[in-house]
Formats: C-alpha cells, structure tokens, sequence
C-alpha cells in the first residue's frame, strides 16, 4: 500500500496582477484540508507598459517569488498542480519569453485563460465553498487587472463576465502620479460605470438573492469597514460611502493609512474602491457579503473534477458541436481513427493522456467550419476554436486544437507553431500526423473504406503499413497519402508507406 501522502496533496497558483498566490490542500475523507497559503504581492500588472512590455526589476521579482512557489510545490505529482495566468499575462508582448521563464521557476506549466474563464473559476471557488448552495448570488472579484462579475444558482454560474478595470490598471490610469481628489475619483468612476452599461440591465433583470464579494480589494474595504465600526463582515452602501469620504480626506495614495487597510494594499487601493463604487451603483447592491475563496478555491475544485472525469471541457465542446451542427458520425470516425493511431504511437512519443484528450477534442471539432463555409473550412474551424468562450481550455489549449483543426489537411505552412508556447509547439507534429491521417482514412465518411491501420515511429520516421488488397480498392486515399508524405515534411516527420500482402505473410 502506497502511503505517500504527496498523492493526495493538490495544489493551486494564481499569479494575479497584483499578487501572487498559492493554496495547498490535502484531501481527506472526500474533503480538501488546506496545508498551505503563501501570497506574495508582485504587482505584476504595475510593471507592465502601454505596449505590453514588462520592466525588468518586475520580471525580476516574479521569477524570484515563481521560484519559491517551485520549492514548496516539489514532491506533489505534475497532475496534482495547476497554475493560471490572468489578466496582465494576457496583455504581455512577449507573451512566451516570460512564460517559458515562469515556467521554469515555477517547475510546471501556466495556463494563460481568458476572463470569462476566470469568471468561472471564481463563481466555482466561491460557491463551492460557502453553505447557501442554492441561493441565486451576485459575485463581484475585482482583482488587479480585472474585475469578473458572475450571477449563478448553486454550483452553476447562469451570467459571466469580465471588465478590462483592476485596482491596480485603474490607479495607473487615473491616479498615475498620486494625487487622490474627488474629481479623479469621480472621472475613474465613471470610466468603469460606462464599461458597466452593457451587462447592467441583463443582471438586474436576471437578479440575485445574495451579493458576494471576494478577492483583495474587497476584503481589504470590509476589513477598512469593520475596523471603523461601520458595519461588520460586509460592505453596506451607507458603509462604502463613509469609506469614499474618507479615503478623499487624503491627498495622496501614499497618504492613505486608514484603520484596517494593510501598508502592501495602500498603493493601489484607490482604483480598487473606484470600481466597487462603480458596481454598487450600477449593479444597484445594497451590501456585499465577503467570501474568503476566490480563484485559486476554484481552481483547486476544478481540478478535483477533471480527475473525477467531471471535466466541463466536454460540456463546452458538445456545446460548440451543436451549435454549428457538427455531424456526429462523422466527428466519432474521426475521433476513433486519430486516438487509435495515438495509442499505437505511444510507446515512441510518450505523450499522456491530456494530449490524448486534446486530439480527441479536436477531432470532434475538425469540421465545425463547415457552417460557415465548405471552401477552406479548416481555417473556418481553427477560427471558431480559437476565438470560442470555451470553459475549462486555457488559451494554450485553445490554440492547440485550433492548429489541430486549422492543419487538419492541405499544405503545412513552416510557422504552424508559431503561436504556441515552445512546450507546446514540439509535441504539435505527432498529434497532428494523427489528426491528418485520420482526415485522409475518414474522407469517405465510411466506416468499410478505414483500414486497418499499423504505424509505428522511430525518431522522426514514421512508418505505415497497409494491406495491398486495400490498396488496390482505394485509389483516392492512396494519392492522398502520397501528398502527405511530402506536406509532412515541413513538421520534420518522415512519413514511410509499406504495403503488404496479408494472405501470403
């Protein structure tokens, strides 16, 4: 009996825009017991430019801090771990220069995800995490770079979205040298009260019995609210405008020392409190109870379902077959062919089972361009799903089906990689060799036209073997094959086809 208590050790990293976070838990008896907080606050978001470029004392400072997550995450299988990167590495220019640096201090990959994705994590570590399951609530999580607002009933979010502001973008942007007054408090207001006009009147009318509010900025106003005496483990309107008053009777950010604010929050707590200002208002919220779970709860549960084959990836990829009309038959012969020609190869790529499940997925969407449009419908469905709201995919997921789909047949350009992390970009030629060769087996959309089918690879050679009665019958996917021993090529595969006569062996 394996008694290494590693394997039911999990953990969760969330490099935020302003800090940096990792929880460690146990699970026990079916429940997680965290073991472990660590926050660091790299301010992230603050080092970066208008143009996406990152200063380097910042960059600094991240890996620094990635290498000591890296030495507490040591021990706990690769499975176990999962890291996200949200709003400031969305905006980086250099997007996989710092990544592969982060990675390496960090000692496991990064997903970079979208907003709504945050969204969905958030509404995941808050409502699973709290006793009022059932109850319709209101999620409000203004982080450094963004803030996510989320209605949901239960474990099921019903509205998502994400806003462009965080505390720490919005006090770059409208208290840049400092100086805190009332009309830049004002004119900041306003900015996220515009960007608010688009979703008020749905979430109103959807409504919520519970308003939640999680995340730095607004645990830092309750603990400011508390310490006052203003109101205790909440925020009430009456509350938030005491707060205003007083954070106004400073005359700079640096000034700002109010009674239960922390010396690490008071840089950038200004554009904190001009957003949840601006979603009181507009969100019309009385109070907002505070949620001590956020991003990293959620994406520890998420986790824990994926390994439960509870994985919302599958919802969010019939959703998408559906909604384009995909044919099923078709999407299954695909999908079979190309993991059964994975499983073969296996023994000489040593992929595992995520670049299983990728492949899988991008079978079954392979032809979700052709609602769009017959002629070139592979760009049509690399389009689709790179640019989809797909819950559960990160973006490096996201792009890696999307060139799955996008080179499925026809030429390879050299720069098929390109917009993939260099992680992700060296494994891309064996799984796509299984995506096109699937494509040339199924073009019939017959199953008596597949094969079957032995390949093997040693290196870059791979070789296929066919039965010569087969060949003779199926002169269309043999010219085919043919081209494909050239397109291949370009990925540095070698592709190699030997027919042999079955009866005589």
């Amino acid at each position: 009996m394996n008694t290494d208590p590693n394997l039911d050790t999990y953990a969760a990293v969330d490099l935020g825009s302003n800090s940096f976070h990792m929880l460690v838990a146990r699970r026990e008896h079916g429940e997680l017991r965290v073991l472990d907080r660590i926050k660091e606050m790299v301010r992230l978001g603050g080092g970066l430019d208008s143009e996406g470029n990152l200063d380097p004392q910042v960059r600094e400072n991240a890996l620094n801090c990635l290498s000591r997550f890296g030495q507490r995450l040591r021990g706990i299988p690769a499975d176990n771990v999962r890291a996200v990167g949200t709003q400031t590495f969305r905006r980086l220019k250099n997007t996989d220069e710092f990544l592969t640096a982060a990675e390496l201090a960090l000692e496991c990959p990064v997903d970079i995800i979208a907003g709504r994705e945050e969204a969905r994590l958030i509404y995941m570590g808050v409502s699973q995490w709290v006793t009022e399951e059932q109850r319709k609530q209101l999620v409000i999580d203004i982080g450094g770079g963004s803030t996510e607002l989320i209605i949901g009933e239960g474990p099921d979010p019903l509205e998502l979205e994400s806003l462009q502001f965080g505390c720490v973008s919005v006090t770059n942007r409208f208290f840049s040298d400092g100086r805190v007054t009332a009309r830049r408090l004002r004119k900041a207001r306003r900015a996220v009260l515009a960007e608010l006009q688009d979703i008020q009147s749905i979430y109103r009318r959807t409504g919520w019995q519970t308003a939640v509010g999680s995340s730095g900025t607004v645990r830092s106003a309750a603990a400011i609210c508390q310490a006052n005496g203003w109101c205790e483990n909440k925020i009430t309107r009456e509350a938030l405008k005491k707060l205003r008053l007083k954070a106004l009777s400073f005359k700079t950010t640096a000034e700002i020392a109010i009674e239960g604010l922390s010396e690490r929050r008071q840089p950038v707590f200004i554009g904190g409190l001009a957003i949840l200002l601006a979603c009181f208002e507009a969100l019309e919220v009385s109070e907002l109870q505070i949620s001590q779970f956020a991003l990293r709860e959620g994406l520890l549960s998420d986790m824990l379902g994926r390994l439960e084959h509870r994985d919302p990836r599958d919802k969010a990829v019939r959703a998408l077959m559906s909604r384009f009309g995909v044919d099923s038959g078709q999407a299954a012969r695909v999908r079979t062919t190309a993991l059964d020609l994975f499983n073969q190869l296996q023994p000489s790529h040593g992929l595992g089972e995520a670049y299983r499940e990728l492949l899988g997925w991008a079978a079954e969407l392979h032809e979700i361009g052709l609602g769009l449009s017959h002629e070139s419908y592979q760009i049509h469905s690399a389009y689709l799903v790179e640019a989809s709201d797909m819950a559960g995919f990160s973006r490096q997921e996201q792009l890696f089906l999307a060139a799955l789909a996008g080179f499925q047949r026809r030429d390879i350009p050299k720069d098929f990689s390109a917009k993939l992390p260099r992680r992700l970009s060296i494994i891309l030629p064996v799984p796509l060799l299984c995506m096109r060769l699937a494509w040339i087996f199924c073009r019939t959309r017959e199953d008596s036209a597949i094969p079957d089918i032995e390949i093997s690879m040693y290196d870059s050679r791979v070789l296929l073997t066919l039965s010569e009665d087969w060949n003779k019958h199926h002169p269309l996917t043999i010219a085919d094959l043919e081209y494909e021993e050239q397109a291949l090529q370009t990925t540095g595969l070698q592709l190699e086809i030997k027919y042999t006569d079955h009866e005589s062996a």
